[in-house]
């Protein structure tokens, strides 16, 4: 009787332990002050995660990252299906795929299949954004700070991350819409940390990177081109880059805009697809819709809810 009473004890001691730890709130939590720590130790931990993602297709993949004397090294390598990397060195990023000629580019970190919140400009996003603390909870057996980031508007999707509470890292994040339906997620399911790793970083090294991409080769668009805009934008939206392209004798046109953690891009192009009811469709957090004015094909592909996308290709102004 005596050991029964002291099992049942020994659970309501575990269970009361549990329960406590999410009941307890840490004093005065600052949303924003988690977030800078999130930042810096992903961009000045060394560790390594394998993570899944879910959207557009799910994929499973290894990020391994480095901070080295200043420098930055990561590897992001898939772990389904052909093997394709993708490999950082300080401030190059050199791409290896299958099918493709190997290609690097001038960039300060990986963006490919990791969350944008990683690197966002936190001050640029909280003009549009609210980041709200909601709790603790549990990703990958780690207890984990959990936030929202509430846009103040009804153009564009939310966001939820999930920080691991010792290392600060990010473990999950979530891409809902304003009926908290899961759109995109990215989920660790191991967390490995460590100050040496010596042998991924002698091989990033010693690889042979492919040559860089000479941004002074771009194509130089004529005074003709881009006159044509958009005349409605969600805040918080600016045009990041501009580039024309050649298909033959279709010449396409594309604008690439961002708010620091969501972004589309605009295309024109004067080849006109067969008038449809349904001139666009999404999956997940990706969103096509297509428009013809005139000569004109007006397309936006990229992370906006459809009625949004809808409106912005809707109020396209052609001078």
């Amino acid at each position: 009787m005596l050991k029964t009473v002291k099992k049942i004890t020994a659970l309501s001691l575990v269970l009361f332990s549990v329960n406590s730890l999410w009941a307890a709130e840490p004093d005065a939590v600052q949303p924003r002050q988690l977030l800078d720590e999130m930042q810096q130790a992903g961009s000045h931990l060394n560790y390594e995660i394998a993570f899944v993602q879910t959207t557009p297709n799910m994929a499973s993949l290894r990020y391994s990252h480095i901070y080295h004397n200043g420098k930055t090294y990561a590897q992001l390598l898939t772990l389904d299906g052909m093997p394709q990397q993708i490999v950082q060195r300080d401030n190059v990023v050199s791409y290896f795929q299958p099918n493709y000629s190997p290609f690097s580019i001038n960039a300060n970190h990986i963006v490919d299949s990791l969350p944008a919140i990683m690197w966002s400009n936190l001050d640029a996003l909280k003009q549009n954004y609210d980041f709200t603390y909601i709790g603790r909870n549990r990703v990958a057996d780690r207890v984990v700070q959990t936030i929202r980031i509430l846009p103040k508007d009804d153009f564009r999707y939310q966001y939820v991350v999930f920080i691991d509470e010792q290392s600060h890292l990010l473990l999950r994040s979530d891409v809902l819409d304003r009926e908290n339906n899961l759109l995109e997620q990215f989920r660790v399911v191991n967390l490995y940390q460590s100050e040496q790793f010596d042998d991924l970083l002698n091989a990033i090294n010693h690889m042979g990177f492919p040559a860089l991409i000479n941004d002074k080769t771009t194509f130089q668009p004529s005074k003709e081109a881009f006159n044509w805009q958009p005349s409605w934008l969600p805040n918080g939206f600016k045009l990041i880059n501009r580039s024309v392209e050649t298909n033959g004798e279709e010449r396409i046109e594309a604008q690439l805009y961002s708010d620091g953690l969501f972004s589309f891009t605009l295309y024109r192009s004067s080849s006109i697809l067969p008038n449809e009811e349904k001139n666009g469709w999404w999956n997940g957090t990706r969103t096509f819709y297509s428009e013809t004015f005139g000569d004109n094909e007006f397309t936006l592909v990229g992370q906006l809810p459809i009625s949004t996308a809808k409106r912005i290709v809707q109020d396209i102004k052609v001078k």
